[in-house]
């Protein structure tokens, strides 16, 4: 009678004890929540300033990786050691920038994913000149898949870095999400909206922003795009206040990128961003992201531009440029842009 008992344990109740465990570990943030702030400096805004924004794929997804989730292997970083050396790297490489903000997204603060090396901690010490905001879209106890190779547990989030006094910082919950029960796994999309005050005494609205990559016909993600410019249109006010926002945004920004055979993780940008008054900033020389179905070699991964910026119209762009670093460290390149408030 036990033997009979154990392929029941096997096949019924081990996998209906683990999706309670996960329904009652699901992270559900509110719509609004106060992000992680800590500042230091009290420096007012200048009228020129400059922006990096890039996706360190939670110091896991350098140019020796693929990902399981695009038809590769790999489900976590390759060792503790590969994860340090590539946020080192990356972080020696943003470093150089001397940018006045950053725009981080997948940074871990811990998680077996990434062998539980604490990026938030590192970086944010290697920045210690800068104020920070930072706030989780992704809190996963344990994802048993694949089976043979599960990834494990994730703690991770976006981190925004100012040279300059941030007097708010909101995590904004996007429209959209999987359904039952892929969204127990997939992460919590949100935008962190942080507040600095420009010295003409007005609001600069800094937003970092990581939309979804996986939703089945970008459903989702057209959703998250309507949210976002339906809160940019209310928020701004061309005699009070400045909005960019940046990130990764997992749509084709070129139109003139498209191409039939495109993964399933880029998207088409609805039509309703450029009958907006705002405006897409970005750099077609240098791809921003490669796939991550195999390893990198040049000419053979998949490559395109999903990473930039979107400013108010009383904004100018004095230049952008995406840095190419041959995707050594992280599937992304940074992309770096000056401004000029109006």
């Amino acid at each position: 009678m036990t033997y009979l008992l154990i392929p029941i344990i096997i096949i019924f109740i081990i996998p209906s004890s683990y999706l309670l465990v996960l329904i009652i570990s699901d992270y559900k943030p509110n719509n609004i929540e106060d992000a992680i702030m800590k500042n230091s400096n009290k420096e007012l805004l200048p009228n020129e300033f400059s922006v990096t924004t890039l996706n360190l794929g939670y110091c896991s997804l350098d140019k020796e990786s693929d990902f399981f989730f695009e038809g590769g292997k790999n489900t976590r970083g390759m060792s503790k050691e590969k994860v340090m050396k590539n946020l080192k790297g990356n972080s020696r490489i943003m470093m150089k920038q001397n940018s006045d903000f950053y725009l981080f997204q997948e940074i871990d603060e811990s998680g077996s994913r990434s062998h539980n090396v604490n990026q938030l901690d590192f970086i944010t010490s290697m920045f210690n000149k800068y104020n920070s905001t930072y706030a989780f879209n992704y809190k996963m106890m344990y994802l048993f898949y694949p089976f043979l190779k599960p990834m494990g547990s994730a703690y991770g989030g976006l981190l925004t870095l100012s040279k300059y006094r941030i007097t708010d910082a909101k995590r904004y919950k996007l429209k959209g999400q999987e359904s039952f029960p892929r969204k127990l796994i997939f992460l919590k999309r949100c935008m962190v909206v942080n507040t600095i005050k420009t010295i003409d005494n007005k609001h600069l609205y800094m937003i970092n922003i990581h939309l979804s990559a996986y939703d089945k016909n970008g459903d989702i993600r057209a959703q998250q795009v309507k949210y976002i410019i339906d809160f940019l249109r209310e928020l701004y006010d061309k005699n009070k206040n400045y909005i960019i926002l940046g990130g990764d945004w997992n749509h084709l920004l070129p139109k003139d990128l498209y191409r039939e055979d495109m993964p399933l993780w880029v998207n088409i940008l609805p039509s309703e961003i450029y009958q907006s008054k705002f405006n897409l900033v970005y750099d077609t020389k240098v791809n921003t992201v490669r796939s991550l179905n195999a390893p990198y070699i040049k000419g053979e991964n998949f490559e395109t531009v999903i990473d930039g910026f979107l400013i108010s119209p009383n904004i100018d762009t004095v230049d952008v440029k995406t840095l190419d670093f041959g995707f050594e460290f992280t599937d992304h390149n940074p992309v770096k842009a000056t401004f000029r408030l109006k």
